[in-house]
């Protein structure tokens, strides 16, 4: 992993092997990145995503290992517990078989098979996650 910062923005490469939520996390740390807007393209190896399920209150996970084409990594940076979190959706396409098929959804973690693309646009302020008891998921908080 390589980055680099160009008018406040970071422009972070990723390499075979990097796995994506971990080292980007590893940026903010290094960075003091606490709140930032995600977006990355590249090409992976594996990956696992989940959907939430708000009945159970835990993420539905898919994991696919293959050649996965990262079309679309969107999300934010802000902090709980003192640190950096990382909440990312992401959406891949790859081929099984001779059918092409996407995988989408919360990214639980990712590696990288090619290359990583990402930008975080990092802004001044806080933005804290607090738990919503009701949701069962971590929300946005401005009260700090």
């Amino acid at each position: 992993m390589e980055y680099r910062v160009f008018d406040k923005k970071v422009y972070v490469r990723l390499d075979r092997g990097d796995e994506i939520v971990s080292s980007l996390l590893s940026v903010c740390e290094r960075e003091d990145i606490r709140v930032a807007q995600v977006q990355g393209i590249g090409g992976c190896c594996e990956a696992t995503v989940g959907v939430f399920d708000g009945e159970s209150r835990t993420y539905r996970e898919k994991k696919v290992t293959a050649l996965l084409e990262l079309l679309s990594l969107d999300g934010n940076v802000t902090e709980y517990e003192d640190k950096p979190y990382l909440h990312v959706h992401a959406a891949f396409a790859y081929r099984e078989g001779d059918a092409f098929c996407q995988l989408t959804g919360h990214l639980l973690n990712a590696v990288i098979g090619l290359t990583g693309e990402i930008v975080l646009t990092p802004a001044q302020g806080r933005i804290t996650r607090r738990y919503d008891e009701e949701l069962g998921i971590r929300v946005w908080s401005f009260k700090d």
